[in-house]
């Protein structure tokens, strides 16, 4: 349930008022998480956020302006309910956050059209994967390529969603900035662009998704990516990220199957963080969920494939994933769980040297937690 406030934001010509919303979720539990790389184990105890769901909190409003118009607004924030440090609520995060509305900043304007925005919100093809991830793209997950265009959410967009008709919807994002200085010898900028197309039918929903960003400063490639949830590999000074996405629900009654498959390309990338891997960078994965209600309890659970191929490696990791869990509702806005898993898995014995991927062992991380879920 969601807590209503109503605000004195009238429009002064008509005297209207504006409906505005404060709304949120706290997730918090005691979490025993172990990082392999290569061969080596670092342990992370303690009691953390964002394993159930990511905590956050945010206001939005909404006004009718007649004649099928209405505006709107939406500003939303992440809260790491552990410490409770605003700004990143993500797999450990939060220590050195600062305030910001990093989740959602954006204005509207809706009419038979769609819907128009301007601002910050996460890009289509993130909300497709998390809509069919049955970890709800918690720190604890088999889906790991959720920000592969190289961002989450991202701003100064332009946004777009069509009506929807017959059960079928398209979602666009778009940003082309350009800060280029006169003294620069070549353009500095921010391209984006990001695409799904949905059909929902009752227990039925299918959609696809497709997206890039490209950045250049002073002429020379700069997008980065953080593969921090795939490897521990970074990525920067690439030339293009490119993804595409497939994914699907359905709700048979007494259990609901989710999954998707998303593969990345990085163009020409620099990779730090250990030794060289090459220039392209092919990724992968398939993960497969399902959840099943039994009144207050719901169980879930999760597998997922990756792969991890490089031009220039003398390998080809790939590895396997699972994540098993159960939430009991206290109420209609309270919850208990508990999950434990192993994910963000490469296997590869033989690429000595590359310890960001191997080196000699295998990466992954192993984590189970017991914790509350609190809606408002």
């Amino acid at each position: 349930m969601k807590k209503t406030l109503i605000a004195l934001a009238a429009l002064a010509a008509t005297g209207a008022f504006a409906q505005v919303t404060v709304y949120g979720r706290l997730d918090a539990g005691y979490a025993m998480t172990t990082t392999t790389t290569g061969t080596t184990d670092v342990k992370d105890n303690g009691v953390r956020s964002h394993n159930s769901y990511s905590s956050f909190w945010g206001i939005k409003g909404v006004e009718d302006l007649g004649g099928g118009l209405k505006s709107s607004f939406q500003l939303d924030m992440d809260l790491y309910t552990a410490n409770g440090n605003l700004g990143n609520s993500g797999a450990g995060a939060g220590a050195a956050a600062t305030a910001q509305f990093n989740r959602v900043s954006r204005i509207n304007l809706e009419g038979a059209f769609g819907q128009v925005g301007f601002g910050a919100d996460y890009v289509p093809t993130f909300k497709l994967i998390g809509a069919t991830d049955v970890n709800n793209l918690s720190r604890v997950t088999t889906v790991q390529l959720s920000n592969s265009t190289g961002v989450s959410t991202t701003g100064s967009v332009l946004w777009y969603s069509t009506p929807v008709f017959s059960g079928f919807q398209v979602n666009a994002a778009y940003r082309n900035a350009d800060q280029t200085s006169s003294s620069n010898t070549g353009d500095t900028s921010q391209k984006l662009m990001n695409l799904t197309a949905t059909y929902t039918n009752g227990p039925l929903m299918v959609g696809v998704g497709t997206g890039n960003t490209e950045n250049k400063t002073a002429g020379a490639a700069s997008t980065t990516m953080s593969l921090a949830g795939f490897t521990t590999t970074s990525i920067s000074n690439a030339s293009k990220i490119s993804s595409n996405v497939v994914a699907g629900s359905y709700d048979f009654g007494k259990v609901k199957l989710l999954g998707n498959y998303i593969t990345t390309k990085i163009s020409d990338a620099a990779v730090t963080g250990g030794a060289a891997v090459g220039t392209d960078i092919d990724l992968a994965e398939l993960n497969i969920g399902a959840s099943v209600p039994m009144g207050k309890l719901t169980l879930t659970a999760q597998l997922g494939t990756n792969s991890y191929k490089a031009t220039g490696a003398a390998f080809d990791s790939k590895g396997n994933d699972f994540v098993v869990g159960a939430d009991y509702a206290l109420s209609a806005r309270t919850a208990v769980f508990a999950k434990t898993g192993t994910y963000n898995k490469l296997d590869n014995t033989s690429a000595a040297g590359v310890a960001t991927v191997g080196g000699g062992g295998e990466n992954k991380q192993t984590s189970s937690v017991v914790g509350l879920r609190v809606l408002f």
